[in-house]
């Protein structure tokens, strides 16, 4: 299945809130984007818009400390 066809899953799933993407898959949704911490750098998160954020800041183990608007 194409990164795409996987986004496009999740979002019939959840119209709302952000698919997040990392390196060439889809590791989830969230509804909002104010809790960081939870990613790791270079996710991105995808709206239902298409405006895309990117995670930054922080590492592996302790997680983002932002998303940036891409």
């Amino acid at each position: 299945m194409s990164l795409q066809t996987e986004i496009a899953e999740y979002r019939k799933q959840h119209a709302d809130g952000f698919v997040v993407v990392s390196g060439d898959a889809v590791a989830g949704w969230v509804s909002s984007l104010e809790n960081a911490a939870g990613w790791q750098p270079e996710c991105i998160a995808i709206a239902p818009n298409g405006f895309k954020w990117v995670a930054t800041g922080g590492n592996d183990y302790d997680g983002v400390t932002a998303w940036e608007k891409r």
